[in-house]
């Protein structure tokens, strides 16, 4: 009765209610005949009746009173309001009605959240005359009524409950059903062990059974990975905690032998007594690499296994609270699926003793997964992106630890933020998370254009931190490696204030900034790039913007956020909830133009599809010029086939070097295009190296490539890199959609030289900028150009037409200046001073 009360007064309310409008969208009036007009990939979301609170923040239509609200729920009473939807909002409003106190104190905000999401607050409205202005499957609203057009009305509650295909599939309920087979290995026995029926599957290994696995298995597969699509998997395995000691749930390919599960599994959940008084540890193993185990109070009732599109694994609890997480390799998930595995077994330490599990059940359902725009998207517009929230650390963070701390002992993932406490004795107490590739793109980094990069912490909790940007890599537990903007907060010893600091390398020797503050640390800290400085937000510092020589177009930056300590030796603690990156689009800068009546810079051939002078065949590791190359058409045409030898590349390389660079260096860039013919080339590496190699690539001083993937998580992608000397430090790479570049990509890869610097890109596409490479005045290359496989062993196909240089020619270059960039045979002194002596102004 309490269910039925709470709905007819929400219906009520949500009625009679407004809501203010969020991003620039519009409450619907009585009157008007609304149709959603944007965001696309929401409209999409929201015709599926997908939409959850993940979604709608995904795309940052989600207000701040409303993640405040999930921060809440998640803390005080570990559920997870970012993974519901309509449905669930109403499940949660009516429990709060009924008594439940977890929910009660949020009961007001799931009320005004749920009006939100009825009334498709969210999404941009669009006013039409008539429904037949709508397309079929477009969603509507009038009146305080919603609807997808040529489906029943949103108003109704029975509609908002999530799409069929999300119902859970029982795979398991305690009988021996036909889809499953006993399992036994390593000394276990299922005849004997287990006994099935009346709901529940219990085993008890008698002592002395070595490892003891047994179980069950599925006969065939019953999970499918769910890599790049728009739904996660979730296995929910329900046990009798008093009669469980140790239990295992176990995703191996359907493919694989099926008498060793822990040879073969991918992924596998294990929970285990360690010693016969305890503790009870959760381990999430990942192709038999141990990824993350944590010590739990006892056996739990139940656990939850979720595969995410992104390829990220997580284990969670009955509320959503992640226990675990890790990562699939980029390897292929297998097409045919997995077996499921159920079953005890032990871990090397209890080897040989006894063991429990009594199973109920298991479930899969599919939930709702809406993936954002990736970090290295190209963006056609301005973007929002959240780069870490809920304390899922996924591909694009790793966890890093200084001198004296280490990170499973000084911090923790739990309750949807990542908790640092490194006591006293903990050197200068350096405990985070920093991102291995770039995160931070520069594109269209022109006026108007920022990118902005925003730590939320919680300040109760936190006595110092440093939140930082670089371009290089660097290894785990080192600091950022320069150049690199740094900025530093920490509570003074006595908590009578706080300083902050700003670093930023090379431009300043010392600090740039530095200050005292209150002794509360900061709710957020914003760190600002535009072309006309950096800006640090958050900190007290002024607001102004400091010169970074690092900031250019097209420039990739490294994300760092760890605790720091005001003294060495003294604790500190830090608590990160959430980093948001936020990209703002600059104007479109019009194309460089000579002054008038002045020719642009001469294209110098470097290849033109024939060896020459300049060029002979080169092939490595295992390839043959004369098997998997040749000269057709005035093109050079490789073909390397699946071998045996990794990275196996054919090509050409120039017996002197390509280009020298002198002063003109110090002016502008030089320009390295490479023309291919796009549907006989899966990858192109271009190699630069100061002295010819057998094989350029060791000791390279610039490597660009271009490459398509059809396997792994790339799959359906080119990836584009940029490295240089010392590769594992100064490396950058993106990715684009394969069917974007086939509808665009001309052939044609760009390398730009500048002083320090050095770009690679396709136009109207995806360009890398990395610093710090051994480029400018006094630098001369030798070049190659091959093939290049996606994986070591595969196919790679090239045919590369020709090869230029040219030096770009500055904006408004008149002829004057255009003589000092020409090569030195085309100097001509006296045509140099007449057009030097025109330029100058009269008296």
């Amino acid at each position: 009765m309490g269910r039925f009360i709470t709905v007819i007064s929400l219906c009520v309310m949500l009625a009679v209610c407004g809501g203010p409008a969020v991003n620039g969208t519009q409450t619907s009036t009585d009157a008007m005949l609304e149709k959603a007009s944007g965001p696309a990939a929401l409209v999409e979301i929201e015709q599926k009746g997908n939409v959850t609170v993940r979604a709608i923040r995904g795309w940052g239509r989600l207000p701040e009173r409303f993640i405040r609200l999930g921060q809440e729920l998640r803390r005080d009473s570990g559920f997870d309001l970012l993974a519901a939807d309509r449905a669930l909002l109403w499940e949660w409003i009516s429990l709060a009605d009924t008594g439940d106190g977890k929910l009660a104190a949020a009961r007001e905000g799931l009320v005004e959240l749920l009006g939100f999401m009825e009334r498709g607050d969210y999404l941009d409205w669009q006013p039409i005359a008539t429904v037949v202005e709508a397309e079929t499957g477009s969603p509507l609203r009038q009146g305080g009524k919603r609807w997808i057009h040529g489906q029943p009305s949103l108003d109704d509650p029975a509609a908002v409950h999530p799409a069929e295909n999300s119902e859970a599939v029982t795979l398991f309920a305690g009988e021996m059903m036909p889809e499953w087979l006993p399992y036994q290995a390593d000394g276990g026995k299922f005849e004997g062990f287990a006994t099935i029926g009346n709901g529940l599957m219990s085993i008890k290994v008698e002592a002395g059974h070595s490892w003891g696995r047994t179980g069950i298995r599925s006969e065939s597969a019953m999970v499918e990975y769910p890599r790049g699509r728009q739904e996660a998997i979730r296995l929910t395995a329900l046990f009798e905690p008093q009669a469980t000691s140790d239990a295992i749930i176990s995703l191996v390919p359907s493919s694989a032998k099926t008498d060793d599960e822990w040879r073969y599994h991918h992924v596998r959940v294990g929970m285990h007594l360690d010693k016969d008084e305890g503790p009870t540890t959760l381990t999430l193993w990942i192709a038999r690499k141990t990824v993350m185990t944590r010590e739990i109070s006892g056996p739990l009732e139940r656990f939850d296994l979720l595969l995410r599109p992104d390829d990220v694994v997580l284990v969670t609890d009955g509320k959503g609270k992640t226990l675990l997480q890790g990562v699939l390799p980029e390897e292929d998930t297998p097409p045919e699926g997995y077996r499921l595995y159920a079953l005890t077994g032990s871990t090397s330490v209890r080897r040989g003793k006894p063991l429990r599990m009594a199973l109920r059940s298991i479930q899969r359902v599919q939930e709702p997964f809406t993936a954002q725009f990736a970090p290295d998207s190209l963006p056609d517009g301005n973007q929002q992106i959240t780069l870490f929230e809920q304390g899922v650390l996924g591909h694009l963070w790793v966890p890093t630890a200084g001198r004296g701390s280490v990170f499973a002992t000084n911090a923790s993932l739990d309750d949807g933020e990542l908790m640092v406490d490194v006591p006293a004795g903990g050197h200068w107490g350096k405990v985070g998370i920093y991102s291995p590739g770039a995160l931070v793109w520069l594109d269209r980094f022109s006026s108007g254009g920022e990118a902005a990069v925003t730590f939320e912490f919680d300040s109760a909790r936190t006595t110092g931190f440093v939140v930082a940007l670089s371009p290089l890599y660097n290894l785990v537990g080192n600091d950022p490696s320069r150049p690199h903007l740094w900025a530093q907060w920490h509570a003074n010893e006595d908590g009578s204030a706080g300083r902050s600091m700003l670093f930023i390398k090379p431009d300043f020797p010392k600090t740039a900034w530095e200050g005292e503050t209150s002794a509360a640390a900061p709710d957020s800290v914003t760190l600002r790039i535009s072309p006309e400085g950096v800006l640090v937000e958050g900190l007290g510092a002024p607001q102004e913007r400091f010169p970074w020589q690092v900031a250019m177009p097209n420039m990739g930056f490294r994300v760092y956020v760890f605790s720091h300590a005001e003294k060495a030796g003294s604790p500190v603690r830090m608590v990160l909830r959430r980093i948001q990156l936020d990209r703002q689009m600059g104007v479109e800068p019009p194309t460089p133009e000579t002054a008038e009546k002045v020719e642009p810079l001469e294209v110098t051939p470097l290849f033109a599809g024939q060896l020459g002078e300049l060029w002979e065949p080169y092939a490595v590791r295992g390839a043959s010029f004369e098997e998997h190359g040749r000269f057709a058409n005035s093109r050079l045409v490789a073909e390397v086939p699946e071998g045996k030898h990794s990275w196996r590349k054919v090509g050409i390389v120039s017996k002197t070097p390509v280009f020298e660079f002198n002063e003109r260096i110090l002016r502008t860039s030089y320009a390295v295009r490479l023309k291919c013919d796009p549907a006989g080339t899966s990858g192109v590496q271009a190699v630069f190296r100061s002295s010819k190699s057998a094989d350029m690539e060791k000791g390279a001083d610039v490597l660009a490539s271009f490459v398509r993937h059809d396997t792994g998580r790339h799959a359906g992608r080119y990836v584009l890199s940029l490295s240089g000397e010392n590769a594992i430090y100064r490396n950058w790479q993106r990715t684009v959609d394969a069917t974007w570049v086939e509808q665009h990509w001309d052939g044609e890869l760009e390398i730009l030289f500048g002083n320090g610097w050095v770009e690679t890109g396709i136009a109207g596409g995806p360009r890398v900028r990395g610093t710090e490479l051994r480029t400018g005045k006094g630098w001369s290359y030798h070049m190659s150009v091959t093939t290049l496989p996606a994986t070591p062993l595969g196919t790679a196909r090239l045919t590369l037409a020709n090869i230029t240089g040219q030096w770009i020619a500055p904006d408004g270059m008149t002829a004057g200046e255009r003589w000092q960039l020409v090569d030195d045979e085309d100097f001509d002194a006296g045509a140099f001073l007449d057009e030097l002596a025109g330029e100058l102004p009269g008296e």
